[in-house]
């Protein structure tokens, strides 16, 4: 992830081949042609890509791309693996949006009917492929804000030790607390919501939770959702008859 960064940077900046450019040993200076103007362009780009700050000091030592590829790996490596992740867990999911579409229209319509309107911050953890938010908007109408997290969106995101900046209006959290070790703690922290939240879940009592997902890690059912305030539904999400189960918790 970083080499590739890196790279292609150097290659829009320096106009020099990628192959020059993925050289470690190649000068920044000698043999790509940056002066200091476009060291400074690149290191810029660079800390904006991987949301870092790489600090004046050690711009002021780099002298080789090697030398450019340590800095960011530094600064911004965590972030990037973390990225790194998130795209390669998404990419293993080979199902197509219908197939995956009656876990966002449960969502959209219990969050919907519970009073979701376009004035409203919706924000989705773990927003994944943000089919939420297509759901409310083509298919359910809806105009407000939807704020996506998850840690592709810059390497920050971590479920275990988020906690909300600001109140909003709704959290979203759509296959993701059995995902998690201690799902309660989460529910609780996404009860500061001004007006609710709405979750998805396998349902335990019909699927094996822990065989469909090498990463799931809890089981979850209706009577666990409903003692921590939900109401809850059953829907049909992955193939088997109410092998799904959607909660909502409203603000009273």
């Amino acid at each position: 992830m970083i080499a590739h960064l890196v790279t292609g940077t150097l290659a829009t900046i320096s106009g020099r081949p990628r192959s020059a450019c993925a050289d470690r040993g190649r000068n920044l200076f000698h043999d790509l042609g940056l002066d200091s103007l476009g060291l400074m362009e690149t290191v810029t780009a660079l800390e904006k890509a991987a949301s870092c700050t790489i600090p004046d000091e050690v711009t002021g030592m780099l002298a080789t791309v090697g030398d450019l590829h340590d800095a960011v790996d530094r600064c911004g490596g965590e972030r990037l693996a973390r990225i790194a992740q998130a795209e390669e867990y998404l990419a293993g999911h080979t199902s197509l949006h219908f197939e995956r579409a009656a876990r966002f229209r449960a969502a959209a319509e219990r969050l919907r009917a519970a009073g979701l309107d376009d004035t409203d911050v919706l924000v989705d953890l773990g927003a994944g492929l943000t089919e939420l938010d297509y759901a409310l908007r083509a298919e359910y109408g809806w105009r407000g804000r939807y704020v996506p997290m998850d840690a592709w969106v810059d390497g920050t995101f971590d479920l275990l030790t988020w906690r909300p900046a600001r109140p909003v209006h709704w959290f979203a959290a759509l296959e993701v607390l059995e995902h998690l070790h201690d799902p309660e703690d989460l529910v609780r922290r996404m009860q500061c919501a001004l007006k609710g939240f709405v979750v998805t879940t396998p349902n335990s009592a019909v699927v094996d939770v822990l065989a469909q997902d090498p990463t799931h890690v809890t089981p979850l059912d209706e009577k666990t959702l409903q003692g921590w305030g939900m109401t809850t539904s059953l829907h049909n999400f992955y193939g088997q008859y109410q092998d799904g189960i959607c909660g909502l918790w409203r603000k009273d």
